[in-house]
């Protein structure tokens, strides 16, 4: 897919089924957003389908897709009511007020919003704007839902409650939805499974336990937090390949892996009094557990989890076994 000549997107294909979320996480500029609007007909498919029910899209207008959309902003309309924003799409299939009224009082209700018909749009607050533009969405019955972002303005505690009800609202609908972020965390509070993009592509798909368990590319470990990577210089001595670590020597499989780069998990790193001396950076507390960035004095960087509170400068001695350094393919 190209737009203004430019290729954004190739080579990409997505399944999501019935009742399942799935999130599209990546890097701003990779696509994901693009890959929405083709998918809700905003921008046009050069080659390949769009399917719903495997019913090809691609020459159908937006409006008549069956494809509900959220938005960064909840682009709601201001002159008119919730009510009237919620029944917009069903205005637009041609519903009468006597026709849509009950419709969207149950969307409403759905949403948590009940008895705000006739409230201004002015009066509301983030998180009430953004059930409204949900229960619009949904209000026309769509087969598949888009979400672009729309939990972005939020601060993170409504984001994390909104993200759980959006869950549950779908759950209870049975309808397939497609998420985009580019936040780990809150891909995790709502999505079945995960689809990774860069530069235009889908590299790697997978529920989150198995996204954790093997991220495959240094990319896809970056962007879901795991920060000790490293890009080891590779070296060979008697036809075995291998790098150094600030624990020991790891060798590797096979002579040669091409592009790697190395990954040290933070509960794989333990303190032992003749471990290698280290110097904590900066801290961070996470679910009663603090995560520590520490400098190694082989100038080495890596991260820490443990329930002991160190101060910053403070030093420690760390120990990792070398069995536990993965390797990931860089792209």
């Amino acid at each position: 897919m190209s737009i203004a000549g430019h290729q954004i997107l190739h080579d990409v294909s997505i399944d999501v089924e019935l009742g399942a979320i799935t999130t599209l996480l990546g890097p701003s500029g990779c696509g994901k957003s693009t890959l929405l609007n083709a998918i809700a007909g905003l921008l046009p498919v050069d080659n390949g389908n769009v399917s719903l029910n495997t019913k090809n899209l691609v020459t159908i207008p937006a409006h008549k897709r069956g494809i509900g959309l959220m938005f960064q902003n909840n682009a709601l309309f201001p002159h008119m009511n919730v009510e009237r924003n919620v029944a917009f799409g069903l205005q637009m299939q041609g519903q009468k007020p006597d026709q849509y009224k009950e419709t969207v009082s149950e969307m409403l209700n759905l949403v948590g919003l009940s008895g705000f018909n006739k409230r201004e749009i002015g009066t509301l607050s983030g998180g009430e704007s953004q059930r409204v533009a949900l229960a619009r969405a949904l209000a026309p019955s769509p087969k598949a839902l888009l979400l672009d972002e729309p939990f972005n303005s939020l601060d993170r505690s409504l984001r994390t409650s909104l993200l759980e009800e959006v869950r549950d609202v779908l759950k209870t609908l049975d309808i397939a939805a497609i998420h985009v972020t580019h936040d780990w965390d809150e891909a995790t509070r709502i999505a079945d499974n995960i689809a990774f993009m860069d530069q235009g592509q889908i590299i790697r798909t997978g529920s989150i336990e198995e996204i954790v368990e093997n991220p495959k590319y240094s990319i896809v470990a970056e962007l879901i937090g795991m920060e000790s990577c490293w890009t080891p210089e590779l070296f060979e001595s008697e036809g075995i390949t291998y790098f150094e670590t600030p624990w020991g020597r790891r060798e590797l499989d096979t002579p040669n892996p091409g592009n790697i780069s190395a990954l040290i998990r933070p509960e794989n790193i333990h303190e032992k009094s003749d471990g290698v001396k280290a110097v904590i950076q900066t801290k961070k507390s996470v679910y009663g557990e603090w995560i520590y960035k520490c400098r190694l004095e082989t100038a080495f960087t890596v991260f820490v989890k443990t329930t002991r509170n160190y101060a910053i400068g403070e030093k420690i001695s760390l120990y990792a076994s070398v069995d536990n350094v993965e390797l990931l393919e860089v792209l």
